[in-house]
């Protein structure tokens, strides 16, 4: 019986630890702390308008980019390298600075129906300093951590059959 316990517990620790990073980046909670930049427009020399927008999550280049003014969300994911595999295009979250006119300061937009029919009129513009979202696909996330799944069951198996023999 103490076996099965130290077992239970080892594999529960390994599950928190291998989920620890999973794309859970922001919960409703945290969007009132959302930080504020202080610029946000700026121009070059030529007077070209720039906007810093952030990308977070499965793309291949996150992170704070400056883009053109008037940007659309298809030419800013060509710019981040695009989602990777496995990436949830179907829930992308926008955190927008300040409300929108109607209130709302986080928006979801499915780029797969962009995707599959080329329709653009569920797009929404975007403002300086909005934070995009790209989560991964549960099953992606699954089969990103089946390596550690199938070392952590080896560990329990090697350990059931060092204290089967003692």
């Amino acid at each position: 019986m103490k076996h099965c316990l130290v077992v239970q517990i080892l594999f529960l620790f390994c599950l928190q630890k291998m989920f620890a990073n999973s794309n859970s980046f922001i919960s409703n909670n945290l969007v009132e702390d959302y930080q504020v930049s202080s610029e946000r427009y700026i121009s070059d020399s030529g007077g070209k308008i720039f906007i810093n927008v952030n990308v977070w999550g499965f793309v291949n280049n996150p992170g704070s980019h400056q883009v053109f003014d008037g940007i659309d969300i298809i030419t800013l994911f060509s710019i981040v390298g695009g989602p990777k595999p496995g990436a949830n295009i179907k829930d992308i979250k926008i955190l927008r600075e300040f409300p929108d006119s109607d209130g709302k300061i986080m928006h979801r937009i499915n780029l797969h129906n962009f995707l599959r029919e080329g329709n653009r009129s569920s797009l929404i513009n975007i403002k300086p300093n909005d934070t995009f979202i790209v989560p991964q696909k549960l099953s992606s996330l699954i089969l990103d951590k089946v390596g550690t799944i199938n070392t952590v069951l080896s560990l329990i198996n090697l350990y059931l059959q060092v204290n089967r023999g003692n």
